[in-house]
């Protein structure tokens, strides 16, 4: 009977234990430890990694990161290099920004339909693109734009309310008088324009090297999160297909991803 009670004493000792080492289990964390929350005097129990709280004294939220996106534009299209660099985008599965001047060819407007019903976005570049006469005065400017804007709309139902200056909204060739009067009058019109940050210097009077634009635009982007970039399609750019497929390929690799420019698109301008 000694041995009985005994027996039953070491039971009840050892459930005893067992409920304590489970409801400290329970209630406890895992380290059971008093740490302070970063940047406050308070503290919380069992916390094995400092807390920091925002300004409220709410849990501060980690910040997010910048997205990475890269916008491929290409201007002074179509043209009979046009469709090779559709082609590339198509197998790519990647969309593209065309700042286009006026075509009246069949083959022309033809190529205004394919980018549109690629899921492509056209953009105003001038009708006539000829500095001379654009930039005389923002009246001239202005005039010209319009008049893509209704053969836009003539041919593939469209006006687009984004544009480009030709040679970029701080170009030589105009005064500051005349591309600040432009800017003014675009502005009130609702357009947006888009200057570049990364460019493949394919606009020379020779074909360009494939591989040397593909290095000009991955120098002049550098570390940039959002990538404007700049290339051309008209008809001396027969190496842009190729060019833009290995851009393509180098920024999915870092982690970008693509897209296409519109009015809502914050844009990237010149000072």
């Amino acid at each position: 009977m000694y041995r009985t009670i005994r027996l039953r004493k070491r039971l009840l000792l050892w459930l005893s234990i067992a409920v304590l080492l489970l409801l400290a289990a329970v209630l406890l964390p895992e380290s059971g430890a008093l740490l302070p929350l970063s940047g406050t005097g308070a503290f919380l129990p069992g916390l094995s990694v400092p807390v920091s709280l925002s300004a409220d004294g709410g849990p501060a939220s980690d910040p997010i990161p910048p997205e990475k996106v890269v916008y491929l534009t290409f201007d002074d299209g179509p043209s009979k290099n046009t469709a090779a660099v559709l082609d590339v985008l198509a197998e790519k599965g990647v969309s593209a920004t065309f700042f286009v001047i006026g075509a009246e060819s069949e083959r022309g407007i033809g190529l205004y339909h394919r980018i549109l019903d690629e899921g492509h976005v056209i953009g105003l570049h001038t009708y006539t693109h000829r500095y001379d006469e654009i930039y005389a005065n923002a009246d001239a400017y202005m005039a010209d734009i319009q008049k893509l804007s209704d053969h836009l709309q003539k041919t593939v139902g469209i006006r687009p309310s984004i544009f480009r200056f030709p040679g970029g909204s701080n170009n030589s060739t105009a005064s500051p008088e005349v591309l600040d009067g432009i800017k003014v009058r675009a502005e009130k019109q609702g357009l947006c324009w888009f200057d570049w940050n990364a460019l493949g210097k394919d606009d020379r009077s020779w074909v360009s090297d494939p591989w040397d634009i593909y290095q000009n635009i991955v120098e002049t982007a550098g570390s940039k999160k959002r990538i404007v970039v700049l290339m051309h399609d008209d008809g001396l750019r027969t190496t842009a297909a190729e060019a833009v497929s290995m851009v393509i390929d180098h920024y999915r690799q870092l982690g970008y991803r693509f897209d296409v420019l519109t009015p809502e698109t914050d844009p990237v301008r010149f000072p």
